[in-house]
């Protein structure tokens, strides 16, 4: 008896009865809205009014689509804040130049539908943001970007530096002053060289998808969004991990190149691998929920990420990465579920 009181005693009190160990749902989509909203406004500072023009109208799509379900099922709850997010990912995702009108219609059938199949749209199996950006692609292929590289260019060490020196990548005028700050009193201690160019990459790849271009951007983001445990770092660390990997190592040896002599840049930053791993990959209910279920995720989304996307540039390779992984979720949950199973027997039979 007077261990358990000692033990009570030693017991931090709490004044709140309750103690949530992650932020609530509302609270992480009001987080996921401010670090989109400084997405938006680079795209407002550079003038990227058309690339402003189609978030708003898959936005509007998005917010009408969910009003109307409402009003045909006044039971229904819908998250507003949720909503919004979704509509902006959509928009972010379709490039610049793509036809209002498809847009809008694209994004507010999909997202109703989704809406009326799914009562829980924030547990649903499959990320409706990617379906969508999916069937828009379908739909109006031409208007995506296509960004080829020539077997000859892969056999190069750095394909992503040739790519900056023909002017496929352009350059700020910042670019040239930070780069060498930063390899005169940085890099030159470890005898590595930072190529012109780079920075401009990562600060705005000026691709016509919005979601490709503001990579320093959504660097910071992913640190706010796994600095207080509004999502797990695991699956987004283990597939950049797996991805960058296997690029590095292998992919060149597949058009007649050395091993080990990828360009790991050009993964990175060229066809949306940064935002769809801190924003899509592991939306509400599409992931494990155990730690190796997480960590097995992780693996088969670099895996397909490197069979489908390659050595980057693709305008839609990451989107089916996606969903495919969404796919895979499923099969991933039935042996969590069974090895639960097995857990709760063993300890009844113990019992």
């Amino acid at each position: 008896m007077n261990e358990k009181i000692n033990r009570l005693k030693n017991k931090k009190l709490a004044l709140n009865p309750y103690v949530f160990e992650k932020p609530s749902l509302s609270s992480i989509s009001i987080k996921l809205l401010v670090l989109l909203f400084l997405q938006i406004l680079c795209l407002f500072f550079t003038k990227s009014y058309s690339a402003l023009n189609v978030i708003f109208i898959s936005l509007i799509a998005s917010v009408l689509s969910s009003v109307i379900n409402v009003f045909f099922n006044s039971q229904r709850k819908i998250s507003t804040m949720l909503v919004i997010v979704q509509g902006i990912l959509i928009g972010m995702f379709i490039p610049e130049n793509y036809p209002l009108f498809s847009v809008f219609t694209i994004s507010f059938i999909i997202l109703f539908s989704a809406k009326y199949f799914f009562e829980d749209m924030e547990n649903a199996w499959l990320n409706i943001v990617a379906f969508a950006v999916l069937v828009a692609w379908f739909i109006g292929e031409r208007f995506f970007p296509h960004f080829m590289i020539s077997t000859d260019l892969l056999m190069q060490k750095n394909p992503s530096v040739l790519l900056i020196q023909n002017g496929t990548f352009p350059i700020y005028n910042f670019d040239v002053s930070i780069t060498s700050f930063l390899n005169n009193s940085l890099f030159s201690k470890i005898n590595v060289v930072l190529p012109e160019g780079i920075i401009s990459i990562l600060c705005d790849s000026q691709s016509s998808i919005p979601a490709f271009r503001f990579n320093l951007l959504t660097i910071v983001a992913s640190v706010c969004l796994f600095a207080d445990g509004s999502f797990s770092p695991t699956i987004p660390s283990v597939f950049l991990i797996v991805y960058l990997l296997l690029v590095r190592l292998f992919l060149p040896m597949f058009v007649g190149g050395a091993f080990n002599s990828g360009d790991i840049l050009l993964a990175l930053f060229s066809s949306g691998t940064l935002f769809t791993s801190v924003f899509l990959l592991q939306w509400f209910g599409t992931t494990p929920i155990s730690l190796c279920g997480k960590v097995f995720y992780g693996i088969i989304a670099g895996i397909l990420a490197f069979l489908i996307v390659g050595c980057g540039t693709s305008s839609i390779g990451m989107i089916y990465t996606v969903i495919l992984c969404n796919v895979a979720c499923i099969i991933i949950k039935i042996l969590e579920e069974k090895h639960n199973e097995k857990k709760v027997k063993k300890l009844i039979t113990e019992i």
